[in-house]
């Protein structure tokens, strides 16, 4: 069995595909919210941090999606961040402090988390292949092969946000953002604004253009 070390060191491409995929329960990808909640209740379920399970993510730092926002939404403007098991982000952030970047106080909260559960986190770590063999997965990744028993898949909708077809899209000549692709308020001069939902991140990023 391939130890951890070896697990995650550089490798080609053409050694990693020869490389003999390491046995683990369970690879759980992302490291944001639903990746660090799945994190410590794997824990708390008995399995061994490294050894039964791991967590991959290709962000550079703790934080999720979170440490990219954009610069305006702060601790006073943004709609709740909610608590993860185990530890509240009161008590790693101070709240008090509203005006905060929340691209700032969460990455600190999510890495505060980490440590406190030492949880198994290996970043920056790109999944390029999940296929099934046998009666395993087989996760590729540019830092090591794994053959899980099960993978959970948490890495959210940032990078791949769903765009649904609207009427009259093929006839819109104004400019069409996600979260991950919002502009400051000073590219869009004189410009109306408007959010096809009331979810928090798309509330938060209405909030800084003028009504």
């Amino acid at each position: 069995m391939m130890d951890i070390q070896n697990a995650f060191a550089p490798a080609s491409e053409a050694e990693t595909h020869a490389r003999v995929a390491r046995k683990i329960d369970i690879v759980v990808i992302g490291a944001g919210q639903a990746g660090l909640s799945s994190a410590y209740h794997l824990s708390r379920f008995g399995l061994s941090p490294q050894m039964q399970y791991v967590v991959v993510d290709r962000s550079p730092q703790p934080g999720g999606a979170w440490q990219f926002r954009w610069p305006s939404l702060t601790l006073s403007t943004v709609n709740g961040i909610h608590d993860l098991p185990g530890m509240k982000f009161a008590d790693a952030v101070d709240t008090s402090m509203g005006e905060v970047h929340a691209s700032v106080a969460v990455p600190q909260y999510y890495g505060a988390y980490e440590k406190a559960f030492d949880l198994p986190v290996h970043r920056p770590v790109a999944v390029k292949v999940v296929c099934e063999r046998g009666e395993r997965f087989r996760v590729e990744t540019d830092a090591g092969v794994y053959a899980a028993r099960g993978i959970i898949n948490a890495t959210g909708t940032w990078e791949s946000p769903y765009i649904p077809p609207y009427p009259g899209s093929d006839l819109f000549r104004g400019v069409s953002c996600t979260p991950r692709t919002t502009r400051p308020p000073g590219s869009l001069p004189g410009s109306t604004c408007w959010s096809s939902a009331a979810a928090s991140p798309r509330s938060s990023c209405s909030m800084k253009y003028p009504r």
